[in-house]
């Protein structure tokens, strides 16, 4: 099966990153590959971040986001804490803000081992200490941006109705978003991309099909953080994610180089009318290039999975599970932080076919089977650097070959991310119109280990040693890469 087969002629200007096979961008045709999309590996110590506080006795919610501070080598994480109760009442000198949900925040040297400081300002009810830095916030995503020249602003947060700048991530100013994304309680994400911020939201609509509200994705844009767009829907759910029960909850997005990658959260609902929040959640790879057009990658195909559902008192701690705002690169890791949870999204709301309608603990009736207590944690799953999706042979017997447009190249060496024995790796440099150019056809191929998830490929003629260099100039080239019995992930020029 060909995963790609476009005759375009138009050149591509190639730049210094990894050219990952999540889209056919630069792809001209195939043979004998498929996509193969990579499940991130779970930590073996999760969860990492746990309830231990009054504030977080309701929830410890990843609605949030992990950065690395360089300048302080310290991992900073913000997510949401929710207490029990409707209501903290407050005595004499509390703080009257005192809400149901709040930001929290932690750190850590590594990512693995956590602390919270009490960093939080003021009194939250009754307590005098805590590491709440917005009291009332529900969901968060920060950016902490380096080239930012007002120290005031180098961290940047925009979620629920509101956005707001820190110098620190800890002391923030906040001010009023809710007249650009009307309801958005959801995990927001926020991607500067080509000088333009752009923030992927909750959205809803009304659907003739549909006895509730619809999810699905929104975009709002901004050119200074300041003023933003008015919210738009981008991503709805169709027939073939199996409308209206399969349904878009959330869109996490990351700058990966020359392209946008996205988890796109699913929700999976009972299907039985009119049940329309009881799920189960899981996450698809999507692709953009423009920061508003995303692609589903590999058909649609899941990269980011829940736990086998159980009975109560055998199931996974992330029985529901929801990636946080962003995905982080650590060296060559890529590191997705999330939320689990031991009760699925909307459990205890829909039972024998119903709905049960009522404020928290207040149902209509008494439920035969009481939920257990939800217990909530933050996780995270990894992968090695550039390996979403691989391009692998349909037919182990025979190799697989990919053959690029015209590529404008300035560089001299060629590097591919591929697990395969260096002596499976072949490739050809060709002209535009798809003649290999001499010296560098795929018999004298030398693939060569220069770390743990990549080789060099050169061409070896006797004595002489030709490197991608030695073929690149002003006129275009194609690329035709050749693997047997292994995954091809990505190649670079550098």
């Amino acid at each position: 099966m060909n995963v790609g087969s476009s005759e375009n002629s138009a050149t591509v200007p190639l730049s210094k990153h990894p050219q990952l096979f999540l889209d056919d961008y630069i792809i001209a045709r195939t043979h004998n590959l498929q996509r193969d999309v990579k499940e991130p590996v779970k930590h073996p110590g999760n969860p990492l971040i746990v309830q231990e506080h009054p504030w977080e006795s309701r929830m410890l919610n990843f609605y949030g986001t992990v950065l690395y501070a360089p300048d302080r080598q310290r991992y900073q994480c913000w997510y949401v804490g929710g207490r029990t109760g409707d209501r903290l009442v407050p005595g004499p000198g509390d703080d009257i803000r005192v809400g149901k949900y709040c930001i929290a925040y932690a750190e850590s040297d590594d990512g693995l081992s956590w602390e919270k400081p009490m960093v939080g300002e003021g009194r939250w009810g009754p307590h005098e200490t805590h590491n709440i830095v917005m009291p009332g916030a529900h969901g968060l995503c920060v950016l902490r941006e380096e080239e930012e020249p007002d120290p005031a602003k180098r961290y940047k947060a925009a979620g629920g109705a509101q956005i707001g700048y820190s110098p620190d991530g800890i002391r923030w100013q906040l001010k009023d978003w809710k007249y650009a994304v009307g309801k958005n309680d959801t995990s927001p994400s926020v991607a500067r991309w080509n000088g333009t911020y752009y923030a992927y939201v909750r959205n809803q609509e009304e659907d003739p099909d549909w006895p509730g509200v619809m999810r699905g994705v929104g975009l709002c844009t901004s050119d200074d953080f300041d003023h933003w767009t008015k919210k738009e829907s981008i991503l709805r759910s169709d027939e073939q994610d199996g409308y209206p029960w399969v349904q878009p909850h959330a869109l996490a997005a990351t700058p990966y180089g020359d392209v946008l990658i996205g988890l796109l959260v699913m929700v999976h609902l009972v299907p039985e009318h009119p049940n329309n929040a009881m799920s189960e959640m899981d996450a698809q790879l999507v692709v953009s290039r423009d920061g508003r057009t995303w692609q589903r990658v590999a058909d649609r195909a899941v990269f980011f999975k829940h736990p086998k559902p159980q009975p109560f008192g055998r199931r996974a701690w992330d029985l529901r599970c929801h990636p946080g705002s962003n995905m982080l690169v650590v060296d060559d890791e890529i590191r997705i932080y999330y939320v689990g949870c031991n009760n699925r999204m909307g459990e205890g709301t829909w039972e024998d076919g119903r709905l049960r309608f009522g404020h928290e603990g207040e149902w209509s009736r008494e439920q035969p089977v009481p939920l257990p207590e939800s217990k909530w944690g933050i996780g995270l799953a990894t992968l090695p650097a550039d390996r979403f999706v691989s391009l692998r042979p349909s037919n182990w017997m025979v190799e697989g070959i990919l053959e690029t447009k015209p590529l404008q190249i300035s560089r001299e060496r060629l590097i591919v991310n591929a697990d395969a024995d260096p002596e499976q790796i072949k490739a050809e440099i060709l002209d535009e119109n798809g003649h290999v150019l001499p010296g560098f056809d795929w018999r004298k191929t030398r693939a060569e280990p220069v770390d743990g998830l990549r080789m060099e490929v050169r061409w070896a003629d006797g004595s002489t040693i030709r490197t991608l260099g030695d073929a690149a100039g002003e006129k275009p080239v194609r690329l035709r890469l050749m693997i047997r019995n292994g995954d091809l992930f990505a190649f670079q020029v550098r």
